[in-house]
């Protein structure tokens, strides 16, 4: 049975025009179905616009789809009462793109990791600072991080943070969007081990949302491409070479080679 299964989502926007009170219909999504199996990631890859974090924050419940069902567990998420849905919320995480906006600048490490712990979790103070060391610890930081504020990390060192956060409640599923975009290339690097050592020690499932389509090929099992949209292609590997719609070979024509004589030539996306 899949984890996850979004089944034919769609979502549209009412955008305001200025001052003349007219409004033009934005399509985010157009029947979007995906199926995420336990223990896996599935990437997500597209440019910006493509729909990817639309789809990301209706899989969190943070967005209602228009049309189209997400179950989670076999159980649509759609159907369920305010009393269900929050006990489900605890087996669905996220980890944001920007992590300085993703936690309370006034809250100390150990107030925003274990903040889920004390909502969910019956511990007394003790066992939850207790847990929350272990969570710093198990993402690469130290005891003695847990008094620091946000302002005092650097942005790797609080997506750290951030992911402690995510697994406090060990979830089954964590939706990524673009984890690791603002960071720079070697920590990008550590970062996605350090997700993929999390993934096999926890087993845990990733929704990864990106555009870097080398970052997908690391940490993802399968991906699929949006484009405008809509999933224009699925593989179930990681090899490029399979790729064959026009937009996913501009994905590819648009990554930067070793060497400039190993350019790939620019290839326009078929209009839809």
């Amino acid at each position: 049975m899949s984890l996850l299964s979004v089944r034919h989502v769609s979502k549209t926007y009412a955008l305001r025009l200025g001052w003349s009170g007219k409004t033009q219909l934005i399509l985010a999504l157009q029947n979007v179905s995906i199926e995420l199996s336990p223990g896996t990631c599935l990437g997500i890859v597209g440019e910006s616009g493509a729909g990817k974090s639309t789809l990301g924050r209706i899989v969190l419940g943070l967005e209602k789809p228009d049309r189209g069902e997400i179950w989670f567990q076999g159980k649509e998420l759609g159907r369920l009462r305010p009393q269900e849905l929050r006990s489900l919320r605890r087996e669905i995480q996220v980890v944001f793109q920007d992590s300085f906006s993703a936690v309370n600048p006034r809250f100390r490490v150990k107030e925003i990791i274990s903040e889920p712990i004390c909502n969910y979790l019956d511990l007394t103070a003790i066992e939850a600072a207790e847990k929350t060391i272990q969570l710093l610890e198990t993402v690469g930081l130290t005891a003695a991080d847990a008094d620091k504020y946000p302002h005092q990390f650097s942005g790797g060192q609080l997506q750290r943070v951030t992911i402690a956060r995510a697994i406090a409640l060990k979830p089954k599923l964590i939706v990524l969007d673009e984890p690791v975009s603002s960071l720079d290339m070697t920590i990008q690097a550590q970062i996605l081990d350090l997700l993929l050592d999390l993934k096999q020690q926890f087993h845990l499932s990733y929704l990864f949302i990106t555009h870097d389509l080398a970052a997908v090929a690391y940490l993802a099992d399968r991906f699929a491409i949006m484009y405008k949209g809509a999933i224009v292609e699925s593989i179930d590997s990681l090899d490029l070479s399979k790729l064959q719609h026009p937009y996913s070979q501009q994905l590819i024509a648009a990554q930067l080679p070793s060497h400039p004589r190993d350019r790939k030539s620019f290839i326009q996306p078929a209009k839809r």
